[in-house]
């Protein structure tokens, strides 16, 4: 299992970024989820989680951990972290495990 923390700097919230995230782990065969304030979200079960990962509630200076459990775990997490990144609106912070 890997798991990476990403830290949010946009102003509008995260809501917006939800379907990029759920499409992207989509296209990997492990496990993923996205944690944050103790809730969790699988973020392979399109297109319900849409709705869940915008129901966490993830705001503007708060972070959020993703986790990838499986043969792709690394791929997924590259992959995640080089979207959000490309975005200039989250910063990662390296949490590997």
């Amino acid at each position: 299992m890997i798991e990476k923390t990403f830290y949010v700097t946009i102003e509008t919230g995260f809501a917006r970024y939800a379907a990029g995230l759920v499409s992207i782990a989509g296209s990997f065969s492990s496990n993923i989820n996205i944690l944050y304030r103790g809730k969790s979200v699988d973020l392979k079960n399109a297109p319900e989680c849409i709705m869940q990962v915008m129901n966490l509630g993830i705001c503007t200076h708060s972070s959020f951990i993703v986790k990838a459990d499986g043969t792709d775990e690394a791929q997924a997490i590259t992959a995640i972290a080089e979207h959000l990144m490309s975005l200039s609106t989250v910063h990662a912070i390296l949490n590997e495990k």
